[in-house]
């Protein structure tokens, strides 16, 4: 994605904003990570589905979307009550920027599971990146009352809240993730987004100097940006 530079909100910018942790917020998750529960837990899942799900993770994270997508399908149709199925093949479906199709399944996965939070944060990211703000927003809530403690997820909404132009919330929400989770890249990210729009200069460099300092590598697209913002906030 395309590095923007923050003259005003939009929702490129804040697409931009949350790129460094749309595969953090995708990348593996399972019922049994996915906070306390009201009910009994999903039982394991069969020697053969677990081989397939552990497999399409593999593939997901090498970067074969073909392969992993065929791994998760068949883990489904091997156990068709497994969450974790559902929940793997959204996060293919994600990145391929099949964002209908990742929608069904991850509330496919929710139905098996209303507990699972990373299903719910997912979900979340989808509306997201569909513009619908108030919908992302209500799946990350429900994530946080599954995982309140969740220094992603509450990113995740502070990008929605800075979309939103409420700018008090969002610094509020960013501040408690960085208590939770100091080494979270996106979060200094954020606050910079945060301070540049409110014209707080010195505050916005110390945030973006952070973000390169500890996660460049996460969203190259967003370290080049922090840099493009670093020489205009200093004048160079």
């Amino acid at each position: 994605m395309a590095a923007l530079r923050i003259k005003s909100l939009s929702a490129g910018v804040v697409c931009l904003l949350m790129a460094g942790l749309i595969l953090m917020a995708c990348g593996g998750g399972s019922p049994a990570a996915s906070g306390p529960a009201t009910s009994a837990p999903p039982p394991a899942p069969p020697a053969e589905v677990r081989q397939l799900l552990n497999s399409g993770q593999a593939a997901l994270e090498a970067g074969n979307l073909a392969g992993a997508e065929k791994y998760y399908r068949d883990a489904a149709t091997a156990d068709p009550k497994s969450a974790e199925a559902q929940f793997g093949l959204g996060n293919v479906l994600v990145r391929q920027g099949r964002l209908g199709e990742a929608e069904a399944a991850y509330k496919a996965a929710l139905a098996l599971d209303p507990n699972h939070a990373a299903a719910h944060a997912n979900l979340g990211v989808v509306y997201y990146q569909q513009g619908n703000l108030t919908a992302a927003a209500q799946s990350y809530q429900a994530a946080l009352r599954i995982k309140p403690d969740d220094a992603a997820t509450i990113y995740l909404l502070a990008a929605v809240r800075i979309q939103e132009n409420n700018l008090a919330e969002a610094e509020k929400l960013l501040n408690q993730a960085k208590t939770l989770d100091p080494r979270l890249p996106e979060v200094y990210y954020g606050l910079g987004v945060v301070y540049k729009l409110r014209g707080q200069k010195e505050e916005a460099i110390a945030a973006f100097e952070k973000f390169l300092e500890i996660g460049p590598g996460q969203d190259p697209a967003a370290a080049d940006y922090a840099r493009e913002e670093l020489r205009e906030l200093r004048g160079n």
